[in-house]
């Protein structure tokens, strides 16, 4: 049976650990982390590869998706004739922490934590905060100076609604990461904070994510959305025809 691994691109790092040791992935397509700011763009991308993927493949079939509720970004996300498999979680904190999104677990709710990891670090918070000059040099030739500056001056004071950077460690890693991270904190000028996760998310959901009370799969003409309680549910599509 033809199966996929769809990701955000901020699992490329764990997936191609878990890769390096021995785990074998399904055929997989990365999309950008940035997809997450426009919900409306990351449904219809993740959209447009799940069809594409059904078009090549028009037998039964298995997807996975890396991929939470991610702000109902992936609300309205469907198969035809393929079984989707994806996590019981909100957003990706829960899936690197190696925690299930429930009541008990308010971590990833409170908000006040800034959240980072290798796949954050790599895909966007590096070029953000360590790379200051050239982030100035290249609003001055669009903006001007003075404007320059108020623009960086504005970005770093959004950083000061968060009480740390979390940044989150799995023991895989033995701390490759962990000084950058620290660059990031000091940078943006609030305390670093570890919080140790796992790869066990990962690990299941490419194994097929059997767990029930982990992974939802989602059957043809049903598409992810979450309860009274904020539990993630298969819901059948407003118009099975879309």
């Amino acid at each position: 049976m033809a199966k996929l691994l769809l990701s955000c691109e901020i699992f490329r790092p764990e997936l191609e650990l878990l890769a390096r040791e021995g785990v074998e992935l399904p055929k997989t397509v990365f999309l950008e982390a940035q997809l997450h700011n426009i919900p409306d763009k990351l449904r219809s991308s993740v959209q447009g590869v799940i069809d594409e993927f059904e078009a090549e493949h028009p037998e039964p079939c298995t997807i996975l998706l890396s991929y939470g509720l991610c702000g109902r970004g992936m609300c309205g996300v469907h198969a035809r004739q393929a079984t989707l498999v994806v996590p019981r979680i909100h957003d990706c904190i829960s899936m690197l922490l190696g925690q299930e999104h429930n009541r008990e677990n308010a971590l990833t709710r409170e908000g006040a934590i800034y959240w980072s990891s290798p796949g954050y670090l790599e895909s966007f918070q590096i070029n953000l905060h360590l790379h200051y000059d050239q982030r100035l040099a290249m609003f001055e030739a669009k903006f001007g100076k003075a404007k320059a500056l108020r623009m960086m001056k504005a970005e770093q004071a959004i950083y000061r609604n968060y009480h740390c950077l979390g940044y989150i460690a799995w023991p895989e890693w033995k701390g490759r990461y962990e000084d950058t991270a620290r660059e990031v904190a000091s940078t943006v000028g609030i305390p670093f904070t570890e919080y140790r996760g796992n790869s066990s998310f990962l690990r299941e959901l490419v194994a097929g994510g059997h767990d029930g009370r982990r992974f939802l799969h989602i059957q043809p003409g049903y598409t992810m959305d979450m309860d009274m309680d904020g539990s993630i549910i298969a819901v059948p599509l407003a118009n099975k025809d879309n």
